[in-house]
This record gives structure tokens, C-alpha cells and sequence, in this order.
């Protein structure tokens, strides 16, 4: 399996280094759950709570932290940053690379898909934090503000509780009209946290899920296109058809927003490659993006779990339907 990666963006003072110090110890807390590694790549190791000062000069620039997490700095490189980072601690299996608050996400997107990295790593999200207090003068400033939402799978919305009502209606506004098709998370920061940690470990297809059945803590509709950390539904179909993966990524794409996590195992055949041997494949969705690798044959068949504030097996199944090649 591929080490599943999500790019964590967001202008200065957004909040992303809180929300990802906030997940590093809730991960810590929850550490019976946690099956490997989680990395982290930044590009100062103090925002964590590391004091980058204390490594010796010339030394691996990396750093334990609690709950199994592996820190690392950003150099100039971040090709050879990623590799460097997996060969050393192989136990790896989740990645976050938090980007400087006036980076523009997609030139990292397009270094993990290049062929060196695509072979070991999977884009799995970009996910921007945005601030309701001080987006409206940071898109002011800096095109950048805007193009990290335009770019964004999911945007995380910080600082509720110092927002004014009206400030946080207004980001949600302003993501509708950046990006129509794109999420929001909210709640607490812990809330935001567990649904970051959620989002890094896939969801479960071994369960069984009854339809329409209320099954995490960490996400609903708030009747204004947002998603709230609280409690989300989940549907799960099996699939015993042979799918045109292609064809089945474009339809899961195309699911309506409040789709926020997709996992499917299937017997399937990609048409992009130019061959016509089918084989497992894990699909994934989170947001927007959707990702697939190819895996080794399930127990218990295929099937796609899809998680999400009122999601209902119809769309699913259509995009399925859409998809099938054949029953054999």
C-alpha cells in the first residue's frame, strides 16, 4: 500500500500549525488505534513545539514525537525530503506536509504525483485552514489566499469561537464562491482534529454498516453548506461487478459535496494504463480528490463505504451503475 498523504495549507495566522499540533496529541491519546507511523514534513520544526536549535548541525533533520509521529524540516527539496523521510523510518503509512502560509498548494500536489514519489505516496487531500476574522485582508493582499481555497479539497474553518456569526457566514460565503464543490469542516479544534486524524485513517470496509446508520462523531450539516464535528451517516454496497476505474473515479467525483469520504476494494480494469487485465483496486475520495492504488485481494469481496452529513446509497450506486463493465 501507498503512504497516504494530505497537503495541509493555509495563509499566516490560519490556525494550521494549532490544528495539526491538536491532532498530533490527540493521535498520542488514541495510540491503541494507530497501526504505523505518521510523518510530518514542516518547515520549522519550533511551530510543533521542537526546538530546532537542539539538532546537532549536520544531523538527520528528523524528530520522534509522541503517539508514533515522525517530524521532519523541509529542505529545499521536497522529492528527496519525502524519500529520505520514508526510507528512514519505513513504518511510515500516513503523511502530512503543512506548507508555508503564503505557498500555493498545487506546485507540492505536482511534485508528489511526479513518477519518483507517485510509486510510494498518495495524494489523498489538500486541506486549507482558513481564518473568518482575517481572510477578507489576507485576500485582499495576496492572491494566494484565494488560490488556497480554489486549490483545496476541503477547507477546515478556524477560530469559530472568537468569529462573529457573520464573519464565519461570510467565509462560507466566500468558499462557495472560490470553490462551489468543496466542503467545510468546522467545529471545535478538537473536533476539527479527530476529523483530520479520520480523514488520515480510511474508513473501515471490514465493519458492517447499516444504511443511513450514525457511526463517528465528527461531522453534519449546518443548513449553510458547512459540515459540523459531530456526527456523520454511512452507507456501504457491496460490488461483485468487474468496474471501469476510470470511469468509476469520474463518478465518484462528481458525488455531491456532502460525499466528504469514499473508500472502495474492487475488482477492477483501468483503460489509462492500456491494459485490459483487471485487478484490486482501493478508490478513495476525500472532498473533492479522488486517488486509487492497487492493492491485494480483500477478504469478504468488493464494496464502497461512502461517509458524509446525510448520504444515502443512490448517488452511490448510480455512479457505480455507471461504471460496471460486466458482472462476470
Amino acid at each position: 500500500m501507498k503512504v497516504t498523504a494530505v497537503v495541509l495549507t493555509g495563509f499566516l495566522g490560519a490556525g494550521k500549525t494549532t490544528l495539526l499540533n491538536r491532532a498530533i496529541a490527540l493521535r498520542a491519546q488514541r495510540a491503541e488505534e494507530n497501526t504505523g507511523k505518521l510523518g510530518i514534513i514542516v518547515n520549522e520544526l519550533g511551530a510543533i513545539g521542537v526546538d530546532g536549535d537542539l539538532l546537532p548541525r549536520g544531523a538527520a533533520r528528523q524528530v520522534e514525537l509522541p503517539g508514533g509521529c515522525v517530524c521532519c524540516i523541509l529542505n529545499e527539496d521536497l522529492d528527496r525530503t519525502v524519500r529520505d523521510m520514508l526510507d528512514a523510518a519505513p513504518e511510515i503509512d500516513t503523511l502530512i506536509i503543512e506548507t508555508t502560509g503564503v505557498a500555493e498548494p498545487l506546485p507540492i500536489v505536482w511534485a508528489l504525483e511526479e513518477p519518483s514519489l507517485a510509486e510510494r505516496v498518495r495524494v489523498a487531500a489538500v486541506v486549507a485552514v482558513v481564518d473568518p476574522t482575517s481572510f477578507p485582508a489576507a485576500r485582499a493582499v495576496s492572491p494566494t489566499a484565494e488560490q488556497q481555497v480554489e486549490h483545496a479539497d476541503v477547507v477546515v474553518i478556524s477560530k469559530r469561537d472568537v468569529a462573529a456569526p457573520a464573519e464565519v457566514e461570510a467565509m462560507r460565503a466566500a468558499v462557495r464562491e472560490l470553490a462551489p464543490a468543496v466542503p467545510c469542516v468546522e467545529g471545535s479544534l478538537d473536533e476539527r482534529a479527530a476529523w483530520l486524524l479520520d480523514v488520515l485513517r480510511d474508513p473501515e470496509l471490514q465493519r458492517p454498516v447499516a444504511a443511513h446508520g450514525d457511526v463517528h462523531d465528527h461531522a453534519h450539516g449546518d443548513g449553510h453548506g458547512g459540515v459540523q464535528a459531530h456526527g456523520i451517516d454511512a452507507v456501504a454496497v457491496n460490488v461483485d461487478e468487474l468496474v471501469d476505474l476510470e470511469e468509476l473515479e469520474d463518478a465518484l467525483g462528481e458525488l455531491p459535496r456532502e460525499y466528504l469520504r469514499v473508500k472502495g476494494i474492487l475488482w477492477a480494469v483501468d483503460p489509462r494504463t492500456g491494459s485490459e487485465v483487471p485487478g484490486w483496486i482501493a478508490v478513495h475520495r476525500v472532498g473533492t480528490r479522488v486517488s486509487s492504488e492497487r492493492v491485494g485481494e480483500p477478504v469478504g469481496g468488493g464494496r464502497l463505504v461512502a461517509l458524509g452529513p446525510g448520504v444515502i446509497e443512490g448517488p452511490l450506486r448510480a455512479g457505480l451503475a455507471r461504471a460496471v463493465v460486466s458482472s462476470e
